[in-house]
């Protein structure tokens, strides 16, 4: 048996970090099991605001599936592959950065599946161009609606879920979005057939205020309302008069086979969907009745019940060629996030369906799914020198509480070269139970592992971090037990979102701990004491002047990993956006600032709010990585380098801060970014989506900024980045 992995994870570190060759790939081909049975999926990264639509991705003719994840704008692509839906997530490179919503229709019908997506208080287009593989290209960055004096942007809120359909029957797609003002619909008719008889045109008008005549309010609806006046809402001035619009989802189908689109809406403050009737026509519609317990009453099932914010859509996921109805949230928050995804499958037709419920874990059973966030780290619980996974989570969903905190344990299984994990304890430690949380008495949120042996009794402790910035402590009693010794040990607390790692960060001797934060900074906490009693009395806030994210939001959710690299440590911190950023000198500088280095493991991104464990999981002298992400699912890279289809990176070369410079900036119609280095080139907005990649090859390369929207962006190349303004 080889050496078992319980020894520092810096020795690892030390025999391959030096080698620039070294590269991570991504690889979906670890095997994961639960209660017996393979994932399929294992590595898809968790689901938790998921919106569904077809495409077919890899151009055979068959439709595939894209779930765009609203929490964590996170894009994973299925393969179809005779009915079972197959990760592939090297199709994301081929998505435009996009985010809050994403919606796959035919708008030039010319058979392939383009993208709508939100873009500044409206929606782009991006054109499907596919010929020999997937690719878009951007039509319009804002679809603009012809409104009789002038040409306004059509109006729809980030929160929201428009309707995108051919609404009268003329061959091209219409919209349906509500107010910003209030809970009416407004119509945008598309053009383009009446304009030039083709669909290749984006060509809006705004034809009705008030589609449908009916109001909304809170999850109520006023029928019958002519000229756009509901006599509940006519005068302004009363209590019942309309409010700003907060948020509603849109699917507008014929659901009785009358020509017509009937609608279903779902309400941010309700758990319900609503079906409304159209007792009109296609050229006026009219809801004329409400069901809201759809589709309980229209098919003799269960009534959708989604925890906060419920949405709909229609997409054939059973391969029959009729169109079938999943049930999400659209909430990003105090939702379902384990569940998440209802399928009722459709055994009628696309213009009268007939559903039936089939499952409330639609593609999240076939992968590791741990509810929201996810923390891992790796720790041979059993002692066969065998890398076990230990997953921290933010929770899954509970609709009376505060979302349920654990530590997942995912046992290996396989061997020395070949590891398979087993998730067997989904609660390990039954810590979900346990009220770390002493001033409320109450479980702990968000909890982050770190292993190290704090007694010096040559095993491993727990130090679990929480959402209120405190640690608490796990003493290792031996046979893979622990026991609860100190919560909030030595009365740590960092503000919010304690991220930790035991390390000798001073070479000592004596374990350390540096924790990350919601502010995006890192606290290094030296141990004052001796081998057998730590004392962390000291807190060295902002170490090594570090602030992830900083250039774009305040909280960047730092999340770090010391690493001994022959003889050097170099500091690896996950962030908000997802992005891994890494820094040197910082051995005989540890009150000092550190150096930002080049570094394409930045290139390496699986959601939002990533944290991440590295160890040498098969027996070839170089990491491996896990990635947890804010969907709560996890993504696996090797080193193996004879891996196909997958994404790589290296993580040792450099760049220094002179080298890199940009200009003109602010920049009009493009900037020049200069260095002497060749590398990866990122464009990143405001919310962390990237809008821009390019490999440089040269000293210059020029970018073309025409299509970017006014704002202030981030770029990112090998490991630095730089504010850029596009006026």
């Amino acid at each position: 048996m080889r050496l078992k992995h319980a020894f520092i994870l810096g020795f690892i570190f030390s025999s391959i970090l030096s080698f620039s060759q070294m590269t991570l790939n991504r690889d979906t081909s670890l095997h994961f099991t639960e209660n017996g049975t393979q994932f399929s999926s294992p590595l898809s990264g968790g689901i938790n605001a998921g919106q569904f639509s077809n495409i077919d991705l890899n151009l055979d003719g068959v439709m595939d599936l894209v779930v765009f994840d609203k929490s964590g704008n996170k894009i994973s692509p299925f393969i179809n592959e005779n009915g079972t839906y197959i990760y592939a997530p090297k199709y994301r490179e081929n998505f435009p950065s996009v985010h809050d919503w994403m919606l796959l229709e035919d708008y030039n019908c010319d058979g392939k599946n383009d993208i709508y997506t939100y873009s500044s208080g409206g929606m782009a287009i991006y054109k499907n161009t596919s010929t020999t593989s997937l690719s878009f290209s951007l039509v319009t960055s804002l679809v603009l609606s012809n409104y009789g004096s002038n040409n306004l942007n059509i109006y729809i809120s980030p929160v929201d879920i428009p309707a995108i359909t051919d609404i009268d029957y003329d061959g091209d797609l219409d919209i349906l979005t509500f107010s910003i003002l209030g809970g009416l619909v407004e119509y945008h008719k598309n053009m383009a057939m009446e304009l030039t008889g083709s669909c290749d045109t984006v060509a809006f008008e705004f034809s009705e205020s008030c589609w449908g005549l009916f109001y909304e309010g809170l999850n109520s609806y006023i029928l019958n309302c002519p000229n756009c006046q509901c006599p509940q809402v006519a005068n302004p001035n009363n209590s019942n008069a309309k409010e700003k619009h907060a948020g509603s989802t849109l699917l507008a189908i014929d659901f009785d086979n009358d020509n017509d689109k009937d609608l279903v809406l779902g309400d941010i403050s309700y758990n319900n969907l609503n079906l409304l009737i159209n007792g009109g026509d296609n050229q006026n519609a009219i809801m004329t009745a409400v069901d809201s317990i759809f589709p309980q009453n229209l098919n003799n099932t269960i009534a959708a019940e989604m925890h906060v914010y419920p949405a709909s859509y229609y997409v054939d996921v059973t391969n029959d060629g009729v169109k079938d109805l999943i049930v999400t949230t659209n909430s990003e928050n105090n939702s379902e996030n384990f569940e998440s995804c209802w399928l009722y499958e459709n055994s009628g037709q696309n213009n009268l369906p007939d559903f039936s419920f089939v499952q409330k874990n639609f593609l999240q059973q076939n992968m590791i799914d741990l509810g929201s966030g996810s923390h891992p780290n790796f720790y041979d619980y059993n002692n066969d020198g065998l890398q076990d996974l230990v997953v921290g989570n933010y929770g899954y969903h509970d609709p009376n509480n505060d979302p349920i905190s654990s530590l997942a344990l995912l046992e290996n299984i396989g061997n020395d070269s070949v590891p398979e994990f087993n998730l067997i304890d989904r609660d390990w430690l039954n810590i979900s139970s346990i009220n770390l949380n002493t001033i409320l008495n109450i479980p702990a949120l968000n909890l982050s592992p770190t292993f190290g042996d704090i007694n010096g009794d040559g095993t491993q402790d727990l130090i679990v971090g929480d959402a209120d910035g405190k640690v608490h402590l796990f003493t290792n009693t031996g046979g893979g037990n622990f026991q609860l010794s100190a919560p909030n040990y030595q009365g740590i607390d960092v503000g919010q979102f304690a991220h930790p790692q035991l390390i000798d960060v001073n070479r000592d001797g004596l374990i350390d701990l540096i924790i990350g934060e919601q502010d995006g900074t890192i606290n290094y906490l030296p141990n004052s004491g001796s081998l057998s009693t730590a004392v962390f009395d000291t807190t060295i806030t902002n170490w090594g002047g570090i602030d992830v994210d900083t250039n774009f939001i305040s909280t960047g959710y730092s999340s770090p990993k010391l690493i001994d690299s022959n003889g050097v440590y170099q500091l690896f911190v996950g962030s908000y956006s997802g992005t891994i950023y890494q820094f040197t000198n910082i051995d005989g500088n540890l009150t000092g600032l550190f150096s930002p280095v080049n570094s394409t493991i930045s290139s390496i991104w699986d959601g939002g709010k990533c944290t991440f464990t590295f160890a040498d999981i098969n027996n070839d002298n170089q990491p491996e990585m896990i990635v947890g992400n804010l969907s709560g699912g996890i993504a696996y890279f090797s080193s193996d380098t004879l891996l196909t289809n997958t994404t790589s990176t290296s993580i040792n070369n450099q760049i220094t801060e002179e080298d890199l410079q940009i200009f003109p900036n602010p920049a009009k119609d493009s900037f020049t970014l200069k260095s002497k280095s060749k590398g990866n080139l990122t464009v990143k907005n405001l919310l962390g989506n990237t809008i821009y990649s390019r490999k440089k090859n040269n000293t210059t390369l020029l970018v073309n900024t025409s299509n970017f929207p006014k704002g202030i962006y981030i770029v990112l190349f090998e490991g630095l980045s730089r504010k850029l303004i596009v006026e």
